[in-house]
């Protein structure tokens, strides 16, 4: 049963932590990869600096029998875990360890515990509501009022956990996060295209690699499949520049590509107001509309620990030629949320963890160097994978069995050693809201375990729709996983598991037999 919303009981646990924490010698924080718990990790550490705490951080892929022994083996006085805990948390020792996480809590613990802070606890959805920067964030400001400057990585976290996504704007407690960011000009809200790239692709590139939903089809008539890179498809590039220009958009100025972050009000509701006709011709209608429109989040440059003039600087070093921001136009990734968030899952997803910790903490020259490199490198990955299930039929996703039997309710793809277990969600999540693929029942996605052990990573992805209709992919990942001899636990909509990799077929009948039940109308 749901307990009551109580978001003074939510803000009282918060208070209770950050007391723990405040009469701590020392701390190791201990924080997830993706872009949520990057931010997490450095809200915590910021906050920890400046209440003169000493502490170290470490960044996990999953909160495992050997990370918990390596936390309980460190020397520090407290642990405090970000973005991660609550799933394990019978496993974990009350009187040291702090826990600030918004997934699904761990069912066999019992008792009140004062150091751990969740929302479901108090009626809060950790799946859209808050995310584990956000909890971070909000046992911060607990500790000293003056991390109210710390709300803006929050932001950035919870659109790294897909928050703003399903109602096209961040809901529940993130507003609260949201308006702290506002109120000291850290973040400016905006109603505008929901698309990735608004401050650093090209305008024309920007609607020609959109996605979520894809917007060449409606420009060019062409194909539905929006790319993941910037190696350009001529055809679909020549679509996107007529189109623009047969409005009356200027999409050079001084030689230089203008992104459509430097259009002006008219230009931009002009585009949009053609995008929005040709939708509606189509025959696609509102739905569509609301997802190409909604809430964006523009980040100020100068967030908490960055050099005031970083943008100004370029990065290899000073020049007689003033060219001002046009030297780092790339860095310019860190002024969006939704790109500063994906900057930081590829730092993360590929053990680069630390690198996108110094980037939240202002580091905006090799850090942020090191970084946009990994960035690429990311991109390129997720394109191969995403190939790779497309198009080869030994990757393909499938409703039958290894060993033939028919699934009813879920559909799944294994993507062995040939995609990172880091990523494997990712891929499906991205595969699951791409145009050409069926999103008719939840996504599980396998792949080896990138530590050499004989386990198997698995994610599970599903959509709103789907979650309306009974799906909670967080209880059945933890079941199904614990029935062949794994754990598992995440979001209703997002979860993930580690399984025996002998056990790929059982697990696979278990939980689509719990899915079936969750999708089933007398369920």
């Amino acid at each position: 049963m749901t307990p009551a919303r109580d978001v003074y009981g939510f803000e009282a646990s918060a208070e209770r932590a950050a007391e723990k924490l405040r009469s701590s010698s020392s701390v190791l924080v201990v924080g997830h990869i993706d872009a949520d718990g990057i931010t997490a990790t450095s809200i915590a550490s910021l906050a920890l600096t400046r209440a003169g705490i000493p502490h170290e951080t470490r960044s996990v892929k999953k909160l495992d029998a050997d990370e918990m022994g390596r936390a309980e083996a460190h020397p520090a006085q407290t642990v405090w875990f970000v973005d991660l805990g609550s799933g394990v948390l019978s496993k974990l020792d009350p009187d040291r360890c702090v826990i600030t996480d918004h997934h699904r809590i761990d069912p066999s613990a019992a008792g009140e515990w004062p150091g751990h802070v969740n929302p479901h606890l108090f009626g809060l959805d950790g799946s859209s509501e808050i995310s584990g920067a956000g909890v971070t964030y909000v046992v911060a400001k607990k500790l000293d009022p003056g991390n109210i400057d710390l709300s803006a990585l929050a932001v950035v976290g919870a659109v790294g956990d897909f928050q703003e996504a399903a109602e096209g704007r961040l809901i529940g407690y993130n507003r609260v996060i949201l308006g702290d960011a506002a109120s000291l000009g850290l973040i400016t809200v905006e109603k505008d295209l929901r698309l990735f790239g608004r401050q650093t692709r090209p305008v024309h590139a920007f609607l020609q690699y959109s996605s979520e939903p894809s917007l060449m089809p409606f420009i060019a008539g062409g194909r539905g499949e929006a790319a993941l890179d910037d190696i350009e498809d001529e055809d679909d590039r020549m679509a996107a520049i007529d189109f623009l220009e047969d409005l009356g958009i200027t999409i050079r100025e001084k030689d230089e590509f203008r992104t459509w972050s430097q259009l002006s009000f008219e230009e931009k509701r002009t585009i949009i107001s053609a995008l929005v006709n040709r939708i509606i011709d189509s025959g696609k209608g509102l739905p569509m509309v609301r997802r190409l429109i909604g809430e964006v989040y523009t980040l100020s440059p100068g967030l908490p620990g960055a050099p005031a003039d970083w943008l100004l600087t370029p990065i290899d070093g000073p020049t007689d030629k003033a060219k001002g921001d046009l030297w780092r136009p790339s860095a310019k990734v860190l002024l969006d949320a939704k790109e500063f968030a994906t900057l930081l899952n590829a730092c993360g997803r590929h053990e680069r963890a630390e690198v996108g910790i110094q980037v939240c903490l202002g580091d905006r020259r090799e850090a942020l160097k090191v970084a946009m490199a990994q960035q690429d490198d990311h991109r390129r990955k997720l394109r191969d994978a995403i190939e790779l299930v497309k198009n080869s039929p030994d990757f393909q996703a499938r409703t039958v069995t290894p060993e033939g039997r028919v699934l009813r309710s879920i559909r799944y793809f294994h993507g062995g050693s040939s995609i990172e277990d880091t990523i494997v969600g990712i891929v499906a999540g991205m595969l699951l809201g791409s145009p050409d693929f069926p999103s008719d029942r939840p996504l599980i996605a396998f792949a080896q375990a990138g530590d050499g052990s004989c386990a198997l990573k698995v994610s599970g992805r599903g959509t709103r729709e789907m979650v309306r209709n009974g799906l909670d992919l967080s209880s059945a990942m933890r079941s199904a996983s614990e029935l062949v001899g794994g754990s598992g636990g995440g979001h209703n909509i997002a979860a993930g598991a580690t399984v025996p990799e002998e056990r790929e077929e059982d697990f696979l009948l278990a939980i689509d037999l719990l899915i079936t039940v969750q999708l089933s109308p007398s369920a």
